[in-house]
């Protein structure tokens, strides 16, 4: 479900009668400022996809991609009229959503300082991570719940206490930062917190162009 009011863009995320994601934010800051509020939905655009490829590796050959998409123009209600397109896609395992920066003349070259995407958990999951202090991905993983995580990288592996695993994570990682996540003091809300450069700059991007996807993959436990 996704809420655009007045303050904010939100989402949230249901698994059949499961919440899995309350009212979770959305949007960036850039250098020019806050691109969050204040905006409203332009023309929806929904389709249904239904792909096969080829894997380069894994236990299958071919994998298919089927799900329902709907793109979401937020445009900035202000004398800028700045358009952000917010990409959704839905399927039966999970979900995934992107940004895409339409090429338009109060957008061009620009650079985001912080992107404020958030996953609004509904419970104090089991979680398994690794620090984003760790040097590489084959770190480790430790086990925590969500209360107690520090800053940590994707994926980020959690279990319920209704028996569903939830892992998020990000795909299609080209020109831009890495995501890792931080709570949000006194909340089971996770907030995307980009690999800055030297300089804390995030990302220096151009438009046309699209982020990562932000994923959440779901699954019942073995014996559901």
């Amino acid at each position: 479900m996704l809420d655009i009011a007045p303050e904010k863009v939100a989402y949230s995320v249901k698994y059949g009668k499961q919440q899995l994601l309350e009212d979770s934010r959305l949007g960036f800051e850039f250098d020019s400022g806050e691109f969050g509020a204040g905006l409203k939905a332009g023309k929806v655009q929904r389709r249904k996809i239904d792909e096969a490829y080829e894997l380069v590796v894994g236990k299958v050959r071919r994998a298919r991609n089927y799900c329902n998409e709907m793109t979401v123009p937020l445009v900035e209600r202000n004398g800028k009229e700045r358009t952000v397109n917010l990409i959704v896609r839905a399927f039966d395992d999970g979900i995934a959503f992107r940004y895409e920066f339409p090429e338009q003349k109060a957008l061009k070259d620009f650079v985001i300082m912080d992107e404020l995407t958030e996953f609004a958990l509904t419970g104090d999951h089991k979680a398994w991570s690794i620090p984003y202090e760790a040097h590489f991905y084959e770190a480790l993983y430790e086990a925590s719940p969500v209360s107690k995580l520090g800053w940590v990288s994707t994926p980020l592996t959690m279990e319920t206490n209704d028996g569903l695993f939830l892992s998020i994570h990000e795909a299609n990682l080209t020109d831009y930062a890495a995501m890792n996540l931080i709570p949000k003091e006194g909340s089971m809300t996770l907030k995307t917190n980009l690999t800055p450069w030297s300089t804390g700059e995030k990302v220096f991007m151009k438009a046309p162009g699209v982020t990562p996807w932000r994923t959440m993959i779901v699954a019942e436990s073995a014996g559901d």
